[in-house]
């Protein structure tokens, strides 16, 4: 029984480590690249409206393919771009028309959850991704969080405070056992 619950306790311990790295490796390139990273060149991206609900909730993280052909997109289709009049924002929305638009093929787009399109064409130069049709329900928030001083703190030293705590306890039990073993050795070599 006590092998069990220490291959258990073994095995809670490697996957809270490997959380911890993982949920360190999404924070810091969050709060590095001001979104998420690229993974299998996949770019994270955190939705921050529910402007595209209920296909993409508020407060999900979504994947983007950035290697996209412009040809190949079509009404229906959900792209994040840089709206014409703030190029420092990226807004994932569906396309709701082709137009021409001075001679250049432009798209309207519109939000699943808006009553209206919005009030822009947006040009093919402004298209930075696709959506692959992968999302992660509410990561954005915690992403978010660790944008913040306190956010990353948190995450660093709460963990980082449970794995110390953790091996600590173990030691400490290992020194026990050490030490009664010890114990029990010299009282044998003084009563024989």
């Amino acid at each position: 029984m006590r092998t069990a619950l220490k291959i258990f306790g073994q095995i809670i311990f490697y996957l809270l480590l490997a959380l911890f790295v993982i949920l360190l490796i999404f924070g810091v390139a969050s709060r590095i690249y001001g979104g998420g990273p690229a993974i299998f060149g996949q770019r994270m991206l955190i939705v921050m409206s529910g402007s595209m609900e209920p296909k993409i909730h508020t407060g999900s993280v979504i994947f983007d393919n950035p290697n996209f052909q412009i040809s190949s997109l079509k009404v229906g289709n959900i792209i994040t771009f840089k709206p014409p009049t703030n190029p420092n924002i990226l807004i994932t929305h569906r396309i709701y028309r082709v137009v021409k638009q001075n001679g250049q093929e432009g798209f309207m787009t519109k939000g699943d959850a808006n009553a209206v399109q919005d009030g822009w064409v947006v040009p093919t130069k402004n298209i930075v991704a696709t959506y692959d049709h992968l999302t992660i329900p509410y990561l954005g928030y915690y992403l978010e969080f660790i944008k913040t001083k306190m956010g990353l703190a948190m995450v660093l030293i709460i963990p980082g405070a449970f794995l110390i705590v953790s091996q600590i306890l173990s030691l400490t039990r290992i020194l026990r056992k050490e030490t009664l073993e010890k114990k029990n050795t010299v009282e044998i070599k003084t009563e024989g």
